[in-house]
């Protein structure tokens, strides 16, 4: 039983083998006939030319597939496959056999033999536009179902010899494309069957040339304040639907040719930016007609040049011990909105170029840190407007001793006492009337509170006020921030614009208004957008012309306190226009 299952396996084995060389042979050396040009037909009186591949092939025609059918006198195949079909050849149907000598591989190919009656072309009456495409469509009439491969050609006359204009021509798909400078008023379009070249047809096509009258450019005029942009677009007019697109270019003068300041430009889509530093008090805008160069439109722009008189920092003056923190937030004051926008800067006297103690700092939002080892007494805090760097703003910090360092203060007339034990009341009826002037340090006894409520002072008295004693820090009121909020004039917009949002940091103790930006396609802030909308850090919102969402979520999040963050909802107006099919229609442009 065993011996018989392993003769079993071994010629299953054998077999397997068997037939995965002669597969393996076949890949590799198999015959597979094709024709050029793809066709499956030919008419009576017609050639064909086959390719195959393998080895040593031999060719044969007959009129079955088994390749013992007549064919009629004149129809045979060369060795080289080219067929030709006798014309008064009966059969419908021609088999091509291509058979390799060397190793037996064959392959057999139908054809068949049919007639053309004609071509058609459709659209028949279309016009074409300069500069644009047109898609023909060609069918191939005839008997027994003729391949329907056809050359396509475009001539300036119905004879198919007329020259065109370059850049004018039709594709082996039938797509035409007119030169924006073709002068012919109309073309010829010729499709030929290649099956039968014989047969053929021509239709004429208009040729429609668009006329430029005008470029307006929107808004006509408008201010912008040095800094920031403003949104421009342009509305091409004339006859026959003359191209849109437009150059856009910025002058400082009204003849187009006036320098700006580095930094101020216009975009491919029309968003001008206005450079901080641009002087010039007027910008002209200008658009110009791609199909026409020589029509243009024009728009101007008065530009607010902020000024700015002065920097105020608060709190003004403030005391704090070593080793704490305190924020400072400055107002940027003067006339056409200057930007709040300041550099900071502390140092250990009023004119701002005094050293300070590794680790006292402040930072970009105007958070002072105070090393713990700080040995200024008064610290100064500067703020210079970034916008005009000759106005700053100043602000004053006592330092006290760190509130967790041991208390230090004379003691009569001996050295330093740290933290002395509370001294017991002397028994003597206190003295009621002013201490002399040899001892400040002894003051009118207080019955209603025990001196040893107070261990720093050896005789009874009145506890002391924190301004006359340095080891006792100032409370400072630590600025929170309860609530952001975002807000814009306007909550929707279109495609390829700019819209400016705003933000309101709520709070106590004058918390820091500053906020980072973010802009999203969902509402939890974790949407991706089109590429190039974004949003700045002053809050200006771009959207880029191809943004897929409805709606953008902004989001404005504190920075003084992350935690707390605001938002506002843009609703977007997508401005591409659908289109129906591409039949004279021009291309997108990339």
């Amino acid at each position: 039983m065993k011996k018989t299952k392993k003769y079993f396996g071994f010629i299953t084995l054998v077999a397997i083998t068997v037939l995965v060389l002669t597969g393996c042979a076949s890949i590799l050396y198999g015959v597979h006939i094709r024709t050029y040009g793809n066709l499956s037909s030919v008419v009576a009186g017609g050639t064909i030319n086959f390719g195959s591949s393998g080895r040593s092939i031999k060719w044969a025609v007959s009129s079955n597939a088994a390749g013992t059918g007549a064919v009629a006198p004149g129809t045979n195949i060369t060795q080289n496959g080219v067929l030709t079909v006798a014309a008064n050849e009966t059969a419908s149907v021609l088999y091509v056999i291509a058979t390799s000598t060397q190793d037996g591989f064959s392959d057999v190919k139908q054809i068949r033999i049919v007639t053309v009656s004609g071509v058609t072309i459709t659209p028949t009456d279309q016009p074409v536009v300069v500069g644009r495409t047109l898609q023909f469509r060609a069918q191939v009439i005839g008997t027994n179902n003729p391949d329907n491969a056809v050359i396509w050609k475009v001539s300036s006359n119905t004879a198919g010899t007329g020259s065109v204009t370059a850049g004018t021509g039709i594709d082996a798909n039938g797509l035409l494309t007119a030169a924006p400078n073709e002068t012919s008023p109309a073309l010829y379009i010729i499709a030929t069957s290649v099956v039968d070249p014989s047969k053929f047809t021509t239709i004429p096509i208009g040729v429609v040339i668009p006329i430029v009258t005008g470029v307006a450019v929107t808004p006509p005029n408008q201010s912008i304040t040095s800094g920031s942009t403003l949104q421009f677009n342009a509305a091409v007019t004339g006859t026959n639907n003359p191209d849109p697109t437009v150059t856009w270019r910025v002058s400082s003068n009204v003849a187009g040719n006036g320098a700006v300041t580095a930094g101020t430009n216009i975009n491919a889509n029309g968003l001008l930016t206005s450079a901080p530093n641009e002087t010039s008090p007027v910008l002209y805008i200008f658009a110009t007609s791609v199909a026409n160069p020589a029509i243009s439109g024009s728009a101007y722009v008065t530009v607010i040049i902020p000024i700015v008189t002065g920097v105020v920092v608060s709190p003004p003056t403030q005391s704090a011990a070593k080793g704490t923190t305190l924020q400072f937030v400055a107002s940027v004051t003067g006339s056409n909105n200057p930007s709040n926008a300041v550099t900071w800067r502390v140092s250990s006297n009023a004119s701002g170029t005094g050293a300070v103690t590794a680790g006292t700092n402040i930072n970009a939002n105007g958070l002072l840190t105070i090393a713990s080892n700080e040995t200024a007494q008064i610290l100064y805090i500067l703020a210079t407007s970034v916008a005009n760097p000759a106005r700053f703003g100043n602000a004053s910090v006592t330092v006290t001793a760190s509130a967790s360092a041991p208390t230090t203060k004379p003691a009569g007339t001996g050295g330093p006492v740290v933290n002395p034990a509370p001294t017991k009341p002397s028994a003597t009826t206190p003295d009621t009337t002013a201490p002399a002037p040899t001892k400040p340090s002894v003051t009118t006894p207080d019955t209603t509170a025990p001196a040893a409520t107070n261990p720093s002072v050896t005789t009874p008295g009145t506890t002391t006020p924190a301004a006359t004693n340095p080891s006792v820090t100032t409370p400072v009121s630590t600025p929170t921030v309860t609530n952001v909020t975002v807000a814009s004039s306007t909550l929707s917009t279109r495609t390829n614009t700019t819209v400016q949002l705003s933000s309101s940091v709520i709070g106590n103790n004058n918390p820091n208004t500053a906020v980072t930006w973010k802009v999203s396609s969902n509402a939890a802030g974790t949407g991706a957008v089109a590429p190039g909308t974004s949003i700045s850090s002053n809050g200006l919102l771009t959207v880029a012309p191809n943004e897929w969402a409805t709606a953008l979520y902004v989001f404005a999040t504190s920075v003084a306190d992350p935690t707390k963050s605001g938002s506002a909802t843009v609703t977007i107006i997508n401005n591409t226009e659908t289109q129906g099919p591409n039949q004279g229609q021009a291309q997108p442009k990339q």
